[in-house]
């Protein structure tokens, strides 16, 4: 597929899937009745502080293939998390609510740390000189 062969092309589709994944859901979100922004700021200063230091602190003292095996790690301690965020929505009797919080909070939250990585992080910091 020649749409995809790069690693820019790559990043493009997924912020472009991203992005609309987090706009369907915003309309969903802003749609409730109660106001659930208090909830999808929790998340995404969360997912911020979570995705952004981490991921750099990380990227600056592990090699390659490190990295690689601690992303499965991350994969699967997060596969271990949906059981926790299904049961805290079922507890509540809002599931689609509680989901809907955490998948905006958490886009909103990686939103953030990408920007912030490309405007402040220094070049050397973001995986992209080595």
């Amino acid at each position: 597929m020649a749409l995809v062969d790069s690693d820019r092309s790559r990043q493009l589709v997924l912020f472009a899937s991203l992005g609309v994944i987090g706009l369907l859901t915003g309309v969903r979100v802003i749609k409730y009745e109660s106001s659930p922004w208090n909830w999808v700021a929790i998340f995404a200063i969360g997912t911020a502080f979570i995705f952004g230091p981490i991921t750099w602190a990380i990227r600056d003292r592990l090699p390659k293939e490190r990295r690689e095996r601690l992303s499965y790690v991350a994969g699967g301690v997060a596969l271990l998390c949906v059981p926790i965020v299904l049961g805290l929505g079922l507890i509540g009797g809002r599931l689609l609510f509680f989901l809907d919080v955490v998948v905006l909070g958490s886009l909103i939250g990686f939103a953030v740390a990408s920007v912030i990585e490309r405007i402040i992080i220094p070049e050397q910091l973001r995986g992209t000189t080595q």
